[in-house]
């Protein structure tokens, strides 16, 4: 693959980490976007090539050739349009956007440009998880009977990044949403949900909850159930289980406390859990934009698109209240 210039978009931990990946996969002219000046030449600076700049404008006016978006979520809509409008491959963390309707504008812009578009669903390129879908898929199980999904956190992210990322929905669990169609190959036709906030009182306070599940109807009768959280001390803990007529099958690893014994954290985030997924999910990418083949895992605007729907359901259906169970 010859040097490509590469914008990131976003100098926080996914930018540095992804930052990192390009790094190792070169030799490519990295070019560190960030409102923040000092972040990004910070960041610029740890890169064998690397500049700094301040804005998208700037950053076209250099050239390049693919951007990664890794900048807060709010600001994911306006990055994507401007850099598709100019021609410049994309791959965006996820979400694309916290709305149906504004998620499908960028991806029809997309689409019609011609512009490749990709939404940051790195597990898609976890050997686990891969592994996972293709046993599923070639009916190995036979008939799916119950999907089993968790998604936690070791500790919960500031709450001002959280006021900004959209509920737990719409933010950690849309992986899962994600994994469920996925997966399966099916479509979700109902979702139910409830949820808590436990370890995040405050979060209460703007419509937000820190402990949720979920459980979703499949198109072919199969149920789906879902688990997240924002504190799990044994750490970052993901996991998928699939139960079939003919046995199930696993993904992921959980922790088991021995009696008397502290928690020692196996992951403390995705950016340890899924270094190897990342990384693999970054060299698709920009082997696509060098001109290779657009790479099946990738994770495109119409799975952000589905994954939201989904999230909103399950938000709505845990804000409007479970029902008491009679004395």
């Amino acid at each position: 693959m010859s040097a490509l210039t590469v914008g990131v978009v976003g100098c926080g931990r996914i930018g540095a980490m992804n930052t990192e990946h390009l790094d190792a996969l070169g030799p490519h002219r990295l070019v560190c976007v960030d409102t923040d000046a000092d972040r990004a030449r910070t960041l610029a600076h740890k890169a064998a090539d690397a500049t700094s700049v301040g804005s998208v404008a700037e950053l076209l006016a250099r050239g390049c050739d693919a951007a990664l978006v890794t900048s807060a979520t709010a600001s994911h809509p306006a990055l994507v349009e401007e850099l598709v409008a100019a021609g410049v491959p994309v791959l965006c963390e996820k979400p694309l956007a916290t709305d149906l309707a504004e998620t499908e504008r960028l991806g029809e812009l997309a689409d019609s440009s011609g512009v490749p578009l990709w939404v940051g669903f790195q597990r898609h390129f976890d050997p686990g998880f891969a592994d996972l879908r293709a046993r599923t898929i070639s009916g190995e199980l036979g008939t799916v009977h119950v999907l089993r999904l968790a998604s936690h956190d070791m500790t919960p992210p500031p709450t001002a990044r959280l006021r900004e990322s959209g509920t737990v929905f719409t933010d950690l669990m849309l992986h899962d949403f994600d994994l469920v169609r996925w997966l399966t190959g099916r479509s979700v036709t109902r979702v139910s949900a409830d949820g808590g906030a436990l370890s995040r009182p405050e979060l209460a306070e703007i419509g937000d909850f820190d402990t949720v599940t979920a459980m979703l109807h499949l198109d072919d009768g199969a149920l789906a159930v879902l688990t997240a959280g924002r504190w799990q001390p044994l750490g970052y803990d993901v996991r998928a289980e699939v139960l079939g007529e003919h046995g199930n099958l696993v993904a992921g690893t959980a922790g088991a406390l021995p009696p008397g014994r502290l928690p020692t954290p196996h992951h403390l985030g995705y950016w340890d859990r899924f270094a190897d997924a990342y990384r693999a999910q970054v060299a698709a990418f920009l082997a696509e934009v060098a001109g290779g083949t657009h790479d099946p895992a990738a994770g495109g605007w119409r799975d952000s698109h589905t994954a939201l729907r989904c999230a909103l359901a399950a938000e709505r259906s845990a804000r409007s209240g479970s029902a008491p169970v009679a004395p």
